[in-house]
């Protein structure tokens, strides 16, 4: 979880053809490779989506929630667990191109401007966090 100066929440949109959060916006992340640590996970997936850096502070909550069958993009019921962390120290400017992978766009938004964005309950979670 990044945030600007200015209090505003950084954020990426997801895009994977077929998926039901597909063009919906949410905080940088992604999935745990193997033999990966939580907090290198983030760092990668931080730099690849956003092509920012920052310094791990504490996680500040634990994203759960059950995907049936038919909400999920591939037809399973599974759980997603998200480990999420602040981050201090932001460095470096916002990624202009993306490679094909599930972000097609990064940006700082305003915590008011939030409800009127599609996006995943992630955000929803983070924002509470907030206060």
């Amino acid at each position: 979880m990044c945030r600007d100066q200015a209090g505003r929440l950084l954020l990426t949109r997801f895009v994977s053809p077929g998926h039901p959060d597909s063009g919906k916006w949410t905080i940088p992340g992604g999935g745990i490779e193997w033999g990966e640590s939580a907090e290198a996970a983030a760092h990668r997936e931080l730099v690849e989506e956003t092509g920012l850096t920052a310094t791990l502070g504490p996680v500040i909550g634990v994203f759960s929630r059950w995907f049936t069958d038919r909400e999920s993009a591939v037809g399973v019921a599974g759980h997603l667990v998200g480990i999420v962390f602040s981050a201090v120290d932001v460095q470096g400017g916002l990624r202009a191109t993306f490679d094909a992978g599930t972000t097609d766009a990064v940006r700082w938004v305003d915590l008011a401007e939030i409800a009127d964005l599609p996006h995943v309950e992630l955000v929803d979670f983070v924002v509470d966090l907030l206060g």
